[in-house]
């Protein structure tokens, strides 16, 4: 028996800008078209792009397996290709066992049917027999969190119990391949942490995961193996922390767009617009031991507001706060904030240990909070041991970093 579960061969997937067939006399000519073989640039029509190049690759049985790569590198179409939602233009994919789909968690919910009902009308939907989701019912329930309101219309449910619920019910599929899609991108953290953890139960079983996710440190804890894909083109292709490493060092470490949040927590006079960590040496989010970085969180004004706190916290993968950045542990403190601007942090050393951590921001007042966000990006400290004179103290006690500067400047682009 092979002991390969996914094997794909020289693919290619070709696509047409902006292409919508709205009669049979213009879809008949498409198809015979999209049967002509184009495997070069030089061949391709006008309109035509590649979205994925030659692409090759295999996994085996029980590997974790991360596709990692900026929007728009063709992840999410090499993911339908693996499902079979579409078909390649050229090349092979073969796998091997029951296939399992966690793409968009909770596709095929109705909203007027109550959580119990869509957990059999899901669960058919994946693939599930009605004896089999009879068996996991229980199971599937306490996995979700939402046994209070198990009999109530699924379209009064939050964002966040609506995700619970679908991941639960695809995450009992029981598949020989799961391939998931950006699933810790949804959610708070202890429902990011139960996810991450039933997929590491899948590969310990000896089933076989295909991971994509924006999230480098959940690929780097998840995966063994991992490919880089730039432009529909495969760039890398190796052990999942090699790959991130070189990813995240050609690419740089690109802000954080926070003005599309869904919600927002706080008063509201100040809210935090953009974000960006970088190390003085790397100028990635993958730091060395001992290494300084530098923080910039850009914020707008609503209305003007006076003696303020800021907190920059860092976490590590426990949920523990064991650093923090406060504005106040300054010579001259920043009193008050009347225009748009940006918090602008530096250090020459993080006294942390190598591992992978989640960065927070707070602004508040005496009343309380004004902004906050979670989980903001990542940081991961990388190295063996520490240099000459750099201390590291107790971990997992939360303190404050006073060796620091901190300065407001203008907003900028």
């Amino acid at each position: 028996m092979s002991e390969i579960a996914v094997q794909v061969d020289h693919v290619w997937k070709r696509f047409h800008k902006g292409e919508f067939h709205d009669s049979l006399r213009d879809a008949i000519p498409a198809f015979f078209k999209s049967l002509v073989g184009k495997t070069n640039q030089q061949d391709l029509g006008k309109g035509d792009f590649w979205a994925l190049k030659d692409i090759s690759f295999e996994v085996k049985k029980g590997e974790s397996f991360g596709i990692i790569g900026h929007n728009g590198a063709g992840k999410s179409t090499l993911l339908k290709l693996l499902s079979r939602i579409i078909r390649p233009n050229r090349g092979n994919i073969r796998m091997e066992g029951r296939l399992g789909t966690l793409i968009e968690i909770g596709a095929g919910f109705h909203g007027d049917l109550t959580g119990r009902e869509n957990i059999y009308l899901n669960g058919t939907i994946l693939g599930m027999k009605k004896a089999e989701i009879d068996r996991k019912f229980d199971e599937i329930v306490d996995f979700s969190g939402i046994e209070d309101f198990l009999d109530t219309p699924v379209k009064r449910y939050s964002s966040g119990m609506h995700a619970r619920l679908g991941f639960a019910v695809a995450a009992h599929l029981e598949p020989d391949i799961l391939i998931v899609d950006e699933v810790l991108s949804v959610g708070d953290t202890a429902f990011q942490k139960k996810c991450l953890g039933k997929m590491n139960e899948v590969t310990r079983e000896g089933r076989t995961v295909l991971f994509v996710s924006h999230n480098m440190g959940a690929v780097k804890n998840l995966c063994q193996r991992a490919i880089l894909l730039q432009k529909g083109e495969k760039k890398g292709d190796g052990r999942a922390d090699e790959v991130i490493h070189g990813y995240l060092q050609s690419v740089g470490n690109p802000s954080t767009d926070l003005t599309s949040r869904k919600s927002y927590d706080g008063s509201g006079e100040v809210r935090f617009t953009k974000f960006l960590l970088r190390g003085l040496q790397t100028r990635t989010n993958i730091v060395g031991l001992g290494e300084g970085v530098r923080i910039e969180l850009h914020f707008h004004v609503n209305k003007p507001v006076e003696d303020f706190e800021l907190y920059i916290s860092v976490w590590d993968e426990n949920d523990i706060n064991i650093l923090q950045f406060n504005s106040r542990d300054v010579p001259q403190p920043i009193k008050r904030l009347d225009r748009d601007g940006c918090f602008c942090f530096e250090t020459q050393m993080l006294p942390l240990a190598p591992r992978n951590y989640r960065i927070s921001a707070l602004i508040m007042d005496g009343r309380g909070a004004i902004d906050r966000v979670l989980h903001i990006d990542d940081l991961t400290v990388e190295g063996k041991r520490f240099g000459k004179n750099v201390l590291l103290r107790a971990p997992y006690s939360p303190r404050c970093l006073t060796d620091f500067s901190f300065h407001v400047t203008e907003a900028t682009e």
